[in-house]
């Protein structure tokens, strides 16, 4: 029997709803890491250090765009799911025009503020003399289209949202499969280097972008974008921003994260930034999958939950966090196993190679606990539970993983600026199971 999305969180069988509305984000985020190795890849053809350095540099604003389109893609669609589970529609359609034209006005005045303040920017974030120009080049092609990067995530996020999952994939494969035939030629056919794989990335965005707007322009959905549906109130903008703002700041705390770790690897070399950069693309295959599975049980869970079906509930959450958990554990292995391959495959770098795999091997040690702690996230998230899932999302970097950073640093130097991460994987994924005992009890129908 084919179901359609709100028939799949609705009344499909729970292990079909998950797997069928999980696989399609799970291939796109596939795609997604595929893209991500590959922009590595052709980068790190060029046998260039310093250009592998500056896009993993850049990375972090990414994750600033995406800490700000997350406010209102988690936020908005946490919220529109417990509203299409108590059957108001027109609320959820209004919740969606709103989510799209905030989070795109937000982006471009962020794109203004970016591009006036660029190059104390660019020092921030850690180019250094060597790496400042492919640094530059490729920020500056980026941040034009920083306002649609910003809307698309939120257009993917509502779309999963109303259980179109496959939509979702549409949008992010057409837009990465776009991405990845550029950047052979921007980068090494017409040897533009960073600023080449930057415009191949914008090419992309924009595909996706303009496919997720017509499906929202279309009669095949039961949300909007249209203008007229503009009309924000008190009551949705708190639903949208107690989810979405935590979820943002961890995005952001994230980010700054990233810079920060960034800079004290600069201190032991570039080498180690494009070490750091080229793990990363790799370890992100594993992580990018277990979240996807993870962001496919979250409209199945807002739904049940706004609809009370508690048992339904329970059975989606077991699945779910048993399969991300036997996930995030293949992946680990693997990675241990391979990681050095891996590594080898990207930039033929003696340097880059010895310090990617000396951070991943210890990564990898913290993965096992990863699917637990996103699980766990994402189901306060579905709930309207804010509290909890920032705890969760904010306590991960803040109150774990900068302080073991300069603290492991300090007293152990590189030894221990590697082990900050998984350590803190391991304390955050203990911090959510205690607050989750509540949660326990709601799902089993205890009061």
């Amino acid at each position: 029997m084919k179901y359609t999305g709100i028939q799949l969180m609705e009344s499909a069988p729970v292990s079909k709803a998950i797997i069928r509305l999980a696989l399609p984000m799970m291939a796109a985020m596939l795609a997604q890491a595929i893209y991500n190795m590959t922009d590595m890849f052709f980068i790190g053809q060029t046998g260039d250090p310093n250009m592998v350095a500056a896009v993993s540099l850049v990375f972090p604003v990414f994750m600033l765009a995406q800490a700000l389109g997350n406010v209102f893609a988690t936020g908005g669609s946490s919220y529109i799911s417990r509203l299409l589970g108590a059957k108001k529609n027109d609320e959820a359609r209004l919740a969606s025009s709103v989510s799209f034209y905030t989070s795109f006005g937000i982006g471009l005045l962020l794109m203004v503020v970016l591009l006036i303040f660029k190059t104390p920017v660019l020092r921030l974030i850690g180019a250094s003399n060597d790496t400042f120009a492919y640094t530059n080049d490729y920020f500056s092609v980026i941040l034009h289209f920083m306002p649609f990067a910003i809307a698309g995530t939120v257009l993917s996020g509502q779309m999963r949202s109303e259980g179109a999952t496959d939509r979702a994939m549409k949008s992010m494969l057409m837009g990465i499969g776009l991405n990845i035939v550029l950047d052979p030629v921007f980068i090494l056919w017409l040897k533009m280097g960073t600023a080449g794989a930057a415009w191949a990335t914008i090419a992309g965005q924009s595909i996706s972008f303009v496919y997720g707007a017509c499906y929202f322009f279309s009669k095949k959905t039961n949300l909007s974008i249209k203008p007229k549906d503009y009309r924000p109130n008190r009551v949705m903008l708190f639903q949208i921003l107690s989810i979405g703002i935590p979820a943002g700041i961890s995005n952001l705390i994230m980010s700054v994260s990233n810079i920060l770790s960034n800079r004290i690897a600069a201190s032991y070399g570039d080498f180690v930034v494009a070490g750091i950069g080229v793990q990363m693309r790799i370890s992100s295959l594993y992580f990018m999958l277990v979240f996807a599975l993870i962001m496919g049980y979250q409209p199945f869970a807002g739904f049940n939950y706004g609809a009370k079906n508690f048992e339904r509930l329970r059975k989606g959450f077991k699945l779910t966090l048993l399969y991300s958990t036997l996930l995030c554990i293949a992946g680990s292995a693997i990675l241990r196993l391979f990681g050095d391959s891996f590594i080898k495959f990207f930039i033929n770098d003696i340097k880059t190679i010895e310090a990617g795999r000396t951070i991943m091997h210890a990564f990898v040690l913290g993965l096992p606990f990863i699917g637990s702690q996103i699980t766990l996230m994402v189901s306060f998230q579905s709930f309207g539970k804010p509290f909890q899932a920032m705890i969760i999302t904010i306590g991960r970097q803040l109150l774990f993983f900068l302080p073991l950073l300069y603290l492991l640093n300090y007293f152990f130097g590189f030894s221990g600026f590697i082990w900050a991460q998984p350590t803190a994987d391991v304390l955050t994924t203990g911090i959510a199971v205690v607050l989750s005992r509540p949660l326990f009890r709601m799902m089993r129908g205890d009061k």
